[in-house]
């Protein structure tokens, strides 16, 4: 009788055994597909937070380089205005100086002193010089084109030789330079497409900036706005050649611009600058250069 009491009792023991070890096998292979999941989710939210901070510093650096147009653009605005303060200011001076000889010059002490063949000369004559001597301040150099273009750095870098033509003929250079009001320098010669025709994608085909025959120098060209902005800039150009395609620095609307094109000559062994030019021309773009 105790021997068949403890048959059964082995045998539930090793059974339970058997059950004991797959639900330990079971729960081990639950435990390593739950970690290898929670692995898995780590893996992906550190891959999203890894694009989201690639995403922020994108837009930091696009809205950092956006600030620093502003401030540049806002530093030129101030730099011109602060130019213009200055020139009044010297203006202001000169004015003082030429109202306190005039009174004096017309006083009735100096003018008892003087012929009328004198007052004229040391009268008439100086103030007509004064007058003149204003008019061609508003047409020199430095008060048309703004500083950081007149000091552009030449560092040796030309126009591609397959962009370059040969100089037109002398008969259309005339017709430029006399459509053209060229003030500066007189150590250099040059000439541009007076009214030149811009695509609406910003290209131009007939640009015609040319450095004639005998010039023995380099030339680069800028053209800017009334505000100082470059639109254009080429590169370094040799005597005897011109360019005619370009594209524009900036997209422009519809219709005529009036700017300004500057051209600074350099010297061809040293790259040291030797002087600057500019004339008045138009951009005629999407339009033809007659229409206004």
């Amino acid at each position: 009788m105790s021997d068949k009491k403890k048959r059964p009792a082995a045998v539930k023991t090793a059974a339970g055994k058997t059950n004991s070890k797959q639900n330990t096998k079971k729960s081990k292979a639950d435990a390593e597909r739950y970690a290898k999941k929670l692995i898995e989710n780590k893996q992906k939210e550190q891959l999203l937070r890894q694009k989201k901070s690639e995403e922020i510093k994108k837009k930091r650096a696009q809205q950092s380089e956006q600030q620093k147009k502003a401030e540049l653009k806002e530093q030129k605005k101030i730099q011109k205005k602060n130019e213009l303060i200055e020139w009044r200011e010297r203006s202001a001076v000169r004015l003082k100086s030429f109202r306190k000889k005039f009174k004096y010059y017309t006083s009735k002490k100096f003018l008892g002193s003087f012929n009328y063949g004198r007052i004229f000369l040391f009268i008439v004559v100086p103030l007509v010089l004064i007058i003149l001597g204003f008019v061609n301040l508003f047409k020199t150099v430095p008060f048309n084109v703004p500083s950081e273009i007149r000091s552009y750095e030449y560092k040796g870098r030309l126009e591609d030789e397959t962009a370059l033509c040969e100089n037109v003929f002398k008969a259309q250079q005339e017709d430029y330079l006399n459509e053209l009001e060229i003030r500066g320098s007189r150590k250099f010669d040059f000439y541009i497409n007076p009214v030149i025709k811009v695509e609406d994608d910003g290209y131009t085909h007939n640009l015609c900036f040319g450095n004639p025959e005998g010039n023995d120098c380099v030339l680069i060209a800028t053209i800017f706005d009334s505000e100082g902005e470059v639109i254009y800039r080429s590169l370094g150009l040799v005597d005897g050649t011109e360019i005619n395609d370009a594209k524009m620095f900036e997209s422009l609307k519809y219709g005529i611009h009036n700017v300004k094109v500057a051209v600074n000559v350099y010297d061809k062994k040293t790259n040291e600058k030797i002087g600057t030019k500019y004339a008045e021309i138009k951009l005629a773009v999407g339009v033809d250069g007659d229409e206004k």
